[in-house]
């Protein structure tokens, strides 16, 4: 007799739950499965399989390796493959494309499309940690966070290491991505748990320490301190490799120094391992993000979007605590 390896049975769970749940794929629908050269294919094949399995049908699109001066960018004929899907689900492994490209948020506002993000993922982010989650109640949680932020006009962020960045944010756009794309025009991820939102554009106002994982550069040997004016990045403080890499890439790719998104995690099966894709989703965290903020609802398209996780923040919407030292409080 024949046993599946434990993995194997985890992968298969989580393909059946994003198909069949999160997506709610149905018979006919046409699912696009976006790749690069550093996907991990078996969670591709595995999610190709639930789709036939569900009378619907996937094309494997495999484009190539982004460096950090294209990381939002699809090819273009991906971009008209997407034209003729219902559904889409980003692997790429080097980049945030299938989430961040323009095209992309055209078809989301135009209720033509619907996504999944497993963007620079692991097989380990596909099976444990937040993949655990209920994801049921991480969604309830969302919706009732994201009633109290839109109710809001102003955030403030601040941090035991040093944080203290406040926005305007009234009538912006509040995004939940709590595992949930089932209707045209939403998009969530694999393994999820936040909302987040855009400050008003060119109002940030502050300073960020970065004491978490950053996006495409990892956790940094030390804080790294950005000075924030008029929603823009102004200087970049700090010695080790991680804040050279970060300085770098904000001074030569254009509005990378753009402050994009503030996003609080919900999820409490999340683990804190360094990986920034798993801890900007950890309950009681937060992450803010610099460069593209067209997802948002923004006007600033940049070739990087990068989340920068911060530990133990206190959050205020107007004057009402949700986040205390790390503590989640609205619910």
């Amino acid at each position: 007799m024949s046993h599946a390896h434990p993995r194997s049975i985890d992968v298969a769970r989580s393909a059946d739950l994003i198909i069949r749940r999160l997506l709610a794929v149905k018979a006919g629908e046409q699912v696009a499965l976006v790749c690069d050269p550093h996907t991990e294919m078996s969670l591709a094949y595995a999610l190709a399989g639930v789709v036939e399995s569900v009378g619907a049908e996937y094309t494997i699109l495999v484009m190539p390796t982004r460096g950090t001066d294209r990381k939002n960018e699809l090819t273009p004929p991906i971009e008209r493959a997407l034209e003729a899907a219902n559904c889409l689900i980003g692997l790429t492994g080097s980049c945030g494309a299938p989430t961040y490209a323009k095209a992309v948020k055209r078809l989301f506002d135009e209720r033509r499309l619907r996504a999944i993000s497993m963007v620079m993922r692991s097989l380990d982010n596909f099976t444990e940690g937040g993949a655990r989650a209920d994801y049921d109640a991480l969604y309830a949680d969302g919706e009732r966070l994201a009633e109290l932020w839109r109710a809001a006009d102003r955030i403030r962020v601040t941090t035991p290491a040093g944080t203290d960045l406040s926005a305007p944010i009234g009538s912006e756009a509040v995004m939940i991505e709590c595992g949930f794309a089932t209707e045209p025009g939403q998009e969530a991820a694999f393994s999820d748990g936040e909302v987040s939102q855009m400050p008003r554009s060119g109002t940030a106002e502050g300073v960020i320490v970065v004491d978490g994982p950053i996006a495409h550069i990892g956790t940094p040997d030390e804080p790294i301190t950005l000075r924030v004016s008029a929603g823009r990045v102004t200087a970049v403080e700090g010695t080790s490799p991680q804040a050279e890499e970060l300085r770098r890439i904000i001074e030569r790719v254009p509005d990378a120094d753009n402050i994009a998104e503030i996003g609080i995690g919900l999820n409490p099966a999340c683990r804190r391992n360094g990986d920034f894709e798993e801890e900007k989703k950890a309950r009681g965290l937060v992450h803010i993000a610099i460069g593209d903020n067209v997802f948002y609802g923004g006007d600033v398209e940049c070739a990087v979007h990068m989340d920068m996780v911060q530990y133990a923040p206190t959050i205020t919407l107007d004057h009402r605590l949700v986040v205390e030292a790390g503590e989640v409080l609205f619910d």
